[in-house]
């Protein structure tokens, strides 16, 4: 079975949203869409799944280290870390998720 990104798109046009699209879209609350214009909220609510997940990741990277390197010190601890950080960071724009932006006149 092949992995499939999950992609953000418009609710009004389902135009998909590439990942440098998202990258600058990451700290805005509303976006305009490029292709109907319409007026978009961007929704960071997947970033708690993302954050659960990396707690899970880290857990599983320091059990397996503690088990594993029997010296193990501070700096290399650290540098096991990084990685699931770094990983995080990167896919950081791929929990966004686009929604219909309330119309506040009606």
């Amino acid at each position: 079975m092949k992995w499939i990104p999950r992609q953000s798109q418009c609710p009004y046009c389902s135009t998909v949203y590439r990942y440098g699209d998202l990258k600058k879209l990451k700290y805005k609350k509303n976006a305009k869409c490029y292709h109907c214009g319409r007026i978009i909220k961007v929704s960071r609510s997947g970033w708690l799944i993302l954050a659960l997940e990396l707690i899970a990741v880290y857990a599983v990277f320091n059990i397996l280290s503690i088990l594993l390197l029997k010296n193990l010190s501070f700096g290399l601890l650290f540098l096991i870390n990084l990685i699931p950080t770094a990983a995080a960071a990167l896919l950081l724009p791929l929990y966004l998720t686009l929604v219909m932006k309330k119309n506040t006149n009606e």
